[in-house]
């Protein structure tokens, strides 16, 4: 068996923890995608040139059709799936505006943080779940 997907530097991913009412925006990845079916906190790769901040506002500009305040840093992780290793940037953001459409996404949904491990949520998610849950 090959160490290739272990020795390869990690995919940089961002993600939105977009509280809402007490809530937390969860998004479901379409079936037809790696990890089909799992739900995440919105977001996607940071492209070569980009902030993070700035990946994050596109990602969900593209994914949702939404518009995004980034704020701080919640959260740093680094995890490995079969096929790589993900280092996934989670930020507290707000909705700033936008009526949130399905565009890269099967479903989401709002989701208090004490309710969150009741949904099948992407392993590398978790430690980000369990960030919010301290509180």
């Amino acid at each position: 068996m090959s160490d290739n997907a272990n020795s390869s530097p990690p995919i940089q991913v961002c993600a939105a923890v977009i509280l809402h009412q007490n809530k937390v925006l969860l998004t479901l990845r379409p079936n037809n995608k790696q990890l089909g079916g799992y739900w995440e906190f919105p977001g996607g790769k940071i492209e070569e040139g980009e902030s993070p901040q700035f990946a994050l506002k596109r990602e969900l500009q593209e994914e949702l059709d939404i518009k995004i305040v980034v704020g701080p840093l919640l959260e740093t992780v680094d995890y490995s799936y079969e096929w790589g290793k993900v280092l996934i940037l989670a930020y507290l953001c707000t909705w700033e505006g936008g009526e949130i459409r399905h565009l890269e996404v099967a479903d989401h949904r709002w989701v208090a943080p004490e309710n969150l491990l009741d949904y099948d949520i992407l392993a590398a998610d978790q430690p980000i779940i369990k960030k919010l849950q301290k509180g």
